[in-house]
């Protein structure tokens, strides 16, 4: 017990030596550089504390080499010196840093005499984490690959393929709270990428369902990106599914005005304006996009769906007519109105028909059609097909 307690003492009055006499910043560096960091440590934490010493930039150059050191050891006893190494490490730099900006005594002689300069060593530093990041990414461990990238800015904070990556890793990983962190830290550090927003949309909407969050992210890069074609449709569909539809068509006309020949946004306007009930409007876009893309399945079948619709709509104000003279003279007026309506849908139909061949909707309306103006052949043709699914 005694021998213990003598030890114990000794190591006391070491380290208080430190704090008594004006500790020699150069010895730190000396036993960081001889693997003895629980010294390095000793001292350097020693002289932040000491009058003569704790203004020096060097006193804080030479603690961030020896909490870097510490922060990415091997060595388990070492690596427990501190909790904080890479905070403490980084705070040292940049305090050196403030006291002198131009850092022209922040080196260290390396190997054959060369001097290694504080900026390669933070490079180092960065390079540490940044190649155990890629490492990790590679393994699909997304999760330490985030981490890594994260302390690689942490160390240098202008360098935006850090936190780029950071959030691919994060998607990847389908870690999206730290997926939308990284993608608005890289956009707000600089990274010009249109990709990054298109991600970070994705994510607010579909993982994280939060569309407000991401309208907002889409008009900030309409406001760097405002001819995006991709962004104007991520837009239109926010605000279809928000429910504010007149906006929505607003976004539409102005994003056909960029891309007059995309057949697909003259079939989402119509959708819009069949929505608001306006027909004219919707059969009007409805047949733009099929001029634009004659095979489009969707405005083929919804056109056609209008058509059909406008024929049953007859169908229906016949059938609802009394037994009265005036009824039946009516019901006999409105019999060329039918066929014409049916007539006139029918090669629509035809036409989606000959689009997909296999749909199921498009076949029963033909042969309704069929039916209605007596075409029994293609009637009992188009029955069998329906039979045979």
């Amino acid at each position: 017990m005694k021998r213990t307690y003598i030890i114990m003492m000794a190591l006391v009055v070491s380290l208080a030596g430190y704090a008594q006499k004006k500790p020699k910043i150069t010895k730190a560096n000396q036993a960081r550089e001889n693997g003895d960091l629980a010294e390095a440590k000793a001292i350097i934490d020693a002289a932040i504390e000491y009058e003569k010493v704790k203004d020096d930039g060097k006193t804080w150059y030479y603690r961030g080499l020896i909490y870097a050191t510490i922060d990415t050891t091997s060595n388990e006893q070492y690596a427990s010196l501190s909790d904080n190494a890479l905070e403490e490490a980084v705070a040292a730099f940049n305090k050196a840093d403030e006291i002198d900006p131009e850092g022209k005594g922040y080196y260290v002689t390396g190997m054959m005499g060369i001097p290694v300069l504080k900026e390669q060593q933070i490079s180092n530093y960065y390079s540490y984490y940044y190649n155990k990041a890629v490492m990790a990414f590679q393994d699909s461990e997304y999760q330490t690959a985030v981490d890594a990238f994260e302390k690689s800015y942490y160390i240098v904070p202008d360098d935006t393929n850090a936190y780029i990556n950071a959030a691919y890793a994060a998607h990847n990983g389908q870690l999206y709270d730290a997926a939308t962190k990284n993608y608005r830290l890289a956009i707000d550090n600089g990274a010009t990428s249109k990709d990054l927003y298109y991600n970070y949309v994705s994510i607010l909407t579909s993982a994280l369902d939060d569309k407000e969050a991401a309208l907002a992210v889409v008009d900030e890069a309409l406001g760097k990106y405002p001819s995006d074609g991709t962004l104007q449709k991520n837009r239109i569909n926010l605000l279809i599914n928000m429910g504010k539809i007149d906006e929505a068509r607003g976004n539409l006309e102005q994003a056909i005005e960029s891309e007059p020949d995309n057949a697909n946004l003259y079939f989402t306007l119509a959708v819009i304006n069949d929505e608001l009930k306006e027909q004219e409007r919707a059969i009007k876009a409805y047949l733009k996009a099929i001029e634009i893309d004659p095979n489009h399945f969707e405005a083929n079948f919804n056109y056609g769906v209008i058509l059909i619709n406008q024929a049953n709509e007859t169908i229906k104000e016949s059938n609802s007519l009394g037994m009265s003279k005036a009824d039946q003279k009516k019901a006999r007026e409105l019999e060329p109105v039918i066929n014409q309506k049916l007539k006139d849908a029918l090669p629509q139909w035809e036409k989606v028909h000959e689009i997909n061949s296999s749909d199921r909707t498009a076949m029963e309306t033909l042969a309704y059609i069929y039916t209605q103006l007596k075409m029994k052949e293609k009637a009992n043709a188009m029955n069998k097909k329906l039979d045979s699914l």
